[in-house]
């Protein structure tokens, strides 16, 4: 093998590792970028949790604020995870799967809906009700499509 194959061959490993790296990060960093889900809905605030109270649930690690936050969660965890997945509401309204940020957040009838930004939180706020019906059914058919993409991944 040439030395320029080796180079390139070498190269090429190193940055399939960075990549691997980069997912691995992103897979390990805690949900809702480290704020605790409880205080959202029982404090109206966003808290970063600490890595003292932390809990694994469907994949994902979620910090909390004490153990009585955590205590909340393990009694109820739907009851406090954010709409969508934690994607943006305002975005999921559109039929579009955008990142959020945890701080840019509002509960309606003791649900979290996060969008991507506070400019973005500003439009979702003018229409509520209407973006949420419109994200609702999105989100819907991007369920039903999950899961018969998974059903055809099994049955190979």
């Amino acid at each position: 093998m040439s030395k320029l194959k080796k180079i390139l061959l070498a190269s090429l490993f190193l940055f399939a590792g960075n990549l691997l790296a980069d997912d691995t990060k992103k897979m390990m960093a805690p949900a809702l970028g480290g704020y605790c889900p409880v205080c959202y809905i029982a404090k109206n605030v966003a808290a970063k949790g600490t890595e003292e109270f932390k809990v694994q649930h469907n994949g994902q690690t979620y910090l909390f604020v004490s153990q009585g936050a955590v205590d909340a969660f393990n009694a109820s965890p739907e009851k406090f995870l954010p709409a969508y997945d934690g994607l943006c509401a305002y975005g999921m309204a559109l039929g579009k799967k955008f990142e959020s940020d945890p701080t840019a957040f509002t509960v309606i009838d003791g649900k979290i809906f996060l969008n991507k930004n506070a400019n973005i939180k500003k439009k979702f706020a003018e229409d509520t009700k209407g973006y949420i019906m419109k994200a609702d059914a999105h989100w819907e058919k991007i369920q039903m499509k999950e899961k018969a993409m998974m059903e055809k991944e099994m049955k190979k």
